[in-house]
Protein backbone atom coordinates (compact mmCIF):
# COMPACT_ATOMS: atom_id res chain seq x y z
CA UNK A 1 0.00 0.00 0.00
CA UNK A 2 1.28 3.29 -0.62
CA UNK A 3 2.07 5.65 2.15
CA UNK A 4 0.65 8.93 2.62
CA UNK A 5 3.72 9.97 4.30
CA UNK A 6 6.78 10.27 2.93
CA UNK A 7 10.39 11.28 5.26
CA UNK A 8 13.93 11.61 3.99
CA UNK A 9 16.74 12.42 5.26
CA UNK A 10 19.04 15.11 3.89
CA UNK A 11 22.65 14.79 3.89
CA UNK A 12 24.07 11.78 2.14
CA UNK A 13 20.08 11.27 0.68
CA UNK A 14 19.33 14.39 -1.16
CA UNK A 15 22.74 15.59 -1.55
CA UNK A 16 26.54 14.48 -1.34
CA UNK A 17 28.00 15.76 2.64
CA UNK A 18 31.81 15.97 2.52
CA UNK A 19 32.90 16.73 6.16
CA UNK A 20 36.74 16.73 5.08
CA UNK A 21 35.68 19.59 2.54
CA UNK A 22 34.08 21.33 5.29
CA UNK A 23 36.90 21.29 7.63
CA UNK A 24 39.15 22.45 4.89
CA UNK A 25 37.57 25.21 4.17
CA UNK A 26 37.22 26.23 8.12
CA UNK A 27 40.58 25.50 8.14
CA UNK A 28 41.51 28.40 5.19
CA UNK A 29 38.83 30.53 7.09
CA UNK A 30 40.26 30.50 11.25
CA UNK A 31 43.76 29.27 10.26
CA UNK A 32 43.40 26.20 12.78
CA UNK A 33 44.20 22.97 11.01
CA UNK A 34 41.36 20.71 10.21
CA UNK A 35 42.55 17.99 12.71
CA UNK A 36 42.25 20.57 15.45
CA UNK A 37 38.65 21.76 14.32
CA UNK A 38 37.74 18.00 13.79
CA UNK A 39 38.80 17.34 17.39
CA UNK A 40 37.04 20.62 18.82
CA UNK A 41 33.92 20.23 17.07
CA UNK A 42 33.00 16.76 16.14
CA UNK A 43 35.21 14.12 18.17
CA UNK A 44 34.36 16.21 21.52
CA UNK A 45 30.81 15.41 21.18
CA UNK A 46 29.96 19.09 21.00
CA UNK A 47 28.47 18.61 17.75
CA UNK A 48 26.08 15.49 18.92
CA UNK A 49 25.47 17.39 21.83
CA UNK A 50 23.89 20.28 19.68
CA UNK A 51 21.97 18.03 17.58
CA UNK A 52 20.56 16.18 20.48
CA UNK A 53 19.35 19.74 21.46
CA UNK A 54 22.18 21.30 23.90
CA UNK A 55 22.03 24.55 22.26
CA UNK A 56 19.00 24.97 20.85
CA UNK A 57 19.68 28.80 19.95
CA UNK A 58 21.46 29.72 16.96
CA UNK A 59 23.34 32.03 17.88
CA UNK A 60 24.39 30.32 21.45
CA UNK A 61 25.14 27.72 19.21
CA UNK A 62 27.67 29.59 16.83
CA UNK A 63 29.56 31.09 19.98
CA UNK A 64 30.28 28.01 21.39
CA UNK A 65 31.22 26.79 18.09
CA UNK A 66 33.91 29.44 17.68
CA UNK A 67 35.47 29.43 21.57
CA UNK A 68 35.86 25.80 20.67
CA UNK A 69 37.76 26.34 17.55
CA UNK A 70 39.57 29.88 18.94
CA UNK A 71 38.33 31.66 16.08
CA UNK A 72 35.62 34.57 16.00
CA UNK A 73 33.63 32.99 13.19
CA UNK A 74 30.63 35.11 11.50
CA UNK A 75 27.14 33.23 10.50
CA UNK A 76 28.53 33.83 6.87
CA UNK A 77 32.00 31.96 7.79
CA UNK A 78 30.10 29.20 9.21
CA UNK A 79 27.40 28.94 6.25
CA UNK A 80 29.90 29.05 3.77
CA UNK A 81 32.07 26.15 5.34
CA UNK A 82 28.59 24.51 5.47
CA UNK A 83 27.13 24.69 2.22
CA UNK A 84 30.54 24.11 0.13
CA UNK A 85 30.63 20.62 2.04
CA UNK A 86 26.98 19.69 0.39
CA UNK A 87 26.46 19.01 -3.64
CA UNK A 88 23.02 18.28 -4.38
CA UNK A 89 21.86 15.50 -6.10
CA UNK A 90 19.55 16.55 -8.88
CA UNK A 91 18.34 12.62 -9.48
CA UNK A 92 17.07 12.42 -5.60
CA UNK A 93 15.77 15.71 -5.93
CA UNK A 94 13.51 14.61 -9.03
CA UNK A 95 12.04 11.83 -7.80
CA UNK A 96 11.48 13.00 -4.42
CA UNK A 97 9.77 15.68 -6.21
CA UNK A 98 7.75 13.02 -8.09
CA UNK A 99 6.73 11.31 -4.94
CA UNK A 100 5.96 14.69 -3.51
CA UNK A 101 2.66 14.99 -6.19
CA UNK A 102 1.72 11.48 -4.61
CA UNK A 103 2.50 11.79 -0.88
CA UNK A 104 3.00 14.26 1.77
CA UNK A 105 7.18 14.27 2.43
CA UNK A 106 9.11 16.09 4.85
CA UNK A 107 12.72 16.07 5.59
CA UNK A 108 14.03 15.05 9.07
CA UNK A 109 17.95 15.31 9.83
CA UNK A 110 19.91 15.28 12.47
CA UNK A 111 20.95 18.73 12.93
CA UNK A 112 21.34 22.00 15.13
CA UNK A 113 19.40 25.17 15.32
CA UNK A 114 21.94 27.35 12.90
CA UNK A 115 21.71 24.57 9.81
CA UNK A 116 17.49 24.91 10.59
CA UNK A 117 17.99 29.02 10.61
CA UNK A 118 20.04 28.76 7.51
CA UNK A 119 18.63 25.90 5.51
CA UNK A 120 17.68 28.01 2.94
CA UNK A 121 21.13 29.68 2.53
CA UNK A 122 22.78 26.13 2.87
CA UNK A 123 20.18 24.05 0.26
CA UNK A 124 17.82 26.42 -1.64
CA UNK A 125 16.81 23.15 -3.59
CA UNK A 126 15.31 21.68 -0.65
CA UNK A 127 13.16 24.84 0.85
CA UNK A 128 11.52 25.21 -2.69
CA UNK A 129 10.74 21.16 -2.61
CA UNK A 130 9.77 20.18 1.10
CA UNK A 131 7.44 22.83 2.94
CA UNK A 132 8.22 20.70 6.04
CA UNK A 133 11.66 20.24 7.77
CA UNK A 134 12.46 18.50 10.96
CA UNK A 135 15.96 19.12 13.17
CA UNK A 136 16.89 16.38 15.84
CA UNK A 137 17.89 19.00 18.05
CA UNK A 138 14.31 20.14 18.27
CA UNK A 139 12.76 16.93 20.12
CA UNK A 140 16.01 16.87 22.40
CA UNK A 141 16.93 13.68 21.14
CA UNK A 142 18.62 12.32 17.98
CA UNK A 143 18.43 9.35 15.25
CA UNK A 144 18.69 6.54 16.02
CA UNK A 145 16.38 6.78 19.15
CA UNK A 146 13.55 5.56 18.48
CA UNK A 147 12.33 8.44 21.12
CA UNK A 148 12.85 11.30 18.04
CA UNK A 149 11.15 9.80 15.37
CA UNK A 150 7.73 9.15 18.33
CA UNK A 151 8.62 12.69 19.23
CA UNK A 152 8.64 13.61 15.12
CA UNK A 153 5.70 11.59 14.30
CA UNK A 154 3.66 13.87 17.60
CA UNK A 155 4.80 16.78 15.82
CA UNK A 156 3.80 15.93 12.05
CA UNK A 157 0.56 14.36 13.71
CA UNK A 158 1.13 11.20 11.53
CA UNK A 159 1.11 7.34 12.87
CA UNK A 160 4.14 4.51 12.61
CA UNK A 161 1.92 3.04 9.63
CA UNK A 162 1.13 5.75 7.51
CA UNK A 163 5.09 6.75 7.60
CA UNK A 164 8.03 5.87 5.35
CA UNK A 165 11.81 6.48 6.27
CA UNK A 166 14.47 7.10 4.03
CA UNK A 167 18.09 7.03 5.46
CA UNK A 168 21.55 6.84 4.58
CA UNK A 169 22.91 4.92 7.65
CA UNK A 170 21.42 1.36 8.67
CA UNK A 171 21.14 2.70 12.60
CA UNK A 172 18.29 5.37 11.64
CA UNK A 173 16.56 3.14 9.55
CA UNK A 174 16.69 0.25 12.54
CA UNK A 175 15.70 3.28 14.90
CA UNK A 176 12.81 4.46 12.50
CA UNK A 177 11.64 0.79 12.50
CA UNK A 178 11.89 0.29 16.22
CA UNK A 179 9.16 3.00 16.12
CA UNK A 180 6.86 0.89 13.83
CA UNK A 181 7.97 2.94 11.03
CA UNK A 182 8.78 1.16 7.59
CA UNK A 183 12.27 2.07 6.68
CA UNK A 184 14.94 1.82 3.51
CA UNK A 185 18.18 1.74 4.09
CA UNK A 186 19.75 3.99 1.47
CA UNK A 187 22.26 3.60 -0.36
CA UNK A 188 21.96 4.81 -4.24
CA UNK A 189 18.52 5.94 -5.95
CA UNK A 190 19.28 2.73 -7.96
CA UNK A 191 18.78 0.32 -5.54
CA UNK A 192 16.22 2.37 -3.97
CA UNK A 193 13.63 2.21 -6.84
CA UNK A 194 12.38 -0.95 -6.60
CA UNK A 195 10.71 -0.07 -3.07
CA UNK A 196 9.22 3.04 -4.59
CA UNK A 197 7.71 0.75 -7.42
CA UNK A 198 6.93 -1.85 -5.00
CA UNK A 199 4.69 0.75 -2.92
CA UNK A 200 2.82 2.06 -5.56
CA UNK A 201 4.44 4.80 -6.20
CA UNK A 202 4.65 6.22 -10.38
CA UNK A 203 7.91 7.22 -10.66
Amino acid sequence: MKPPVVIFDMDDVLCRYDLGKRLRVLSQITGQTPRDIRAAIWDSGFEDDADSGGYADPDHYLSEFSRRIGHPLTREDWVRARREAMAPWPDMLALARRIGEQARIAIYTNNGPLTKATLHELFPEVTALFKEHYFSFEFATKKPDPGSFRRLLERMAVTPEQCWFIDDKRSNVAGARMAGIRGHHFRSREQLMPEVLELGFAA
